[in-house]
């Protein structure tokens, strides 16, 4: 069973726009808003599975769901998330055994499931103020 874990240093930051570096597998949210730590980029790094549901302008989120899985429960986080809307597969060959299973959720609904090496809240400049790694 996955065991997830809230994150509160993700809870009020709005993030209007969404990009994904295929070459280095990141997915960049960016942000306009976050009272915890003013980050103005959330990176999520070597991403290996990922999607995105009912994104519009504005999405603050609600709350972070975080758990960091072995490889054996890689799937059934896949499934989880399938199970919820998404359109989320694996790729052949993740780069870690160990990964973490990321929900973002909005207030306003938009979800994004994501299976990736590290979650980072980055300043203008590139520099992690706060990074969540599996």
């Amino acid at each position: 069973m996955i065991t997830f874990e809230g994150d509160e240093r993700f809870a009020d930051v709005e993030y209007v726009g969404i990009t994904y570096e295929s070459a280095d597998r990141t997915l960049r949210l960016l942000v306009t808003s976050d009272p915890a730590d003013n980050c103005e980029v959330i990176l999520l790094r070597d991403v290996v599975a990922f999607d995105v549901l009912h994104f519009t302008r504005q999405n603050v989120v609600s709350y972070l769901d975080i758990a960091r899985l072995a490889a054996a429960e890689h799937h059934a986080f896949v499934e989880l998330a399938v199970g919820e809307g998404a359109t989320i597969t694996l790729t052949k060959n993740p780069s870690r055994d160990v990964l973490l299973g990321v929900v973002f959720v909005s207030a306003n609904g938009a979800s994004i499931f994501a299976l990736c090496g590290s979650v980072e809240k980055c300043s203008s400049d590139g520099q992690p103020i706060y990074t969540v790694v599996a």
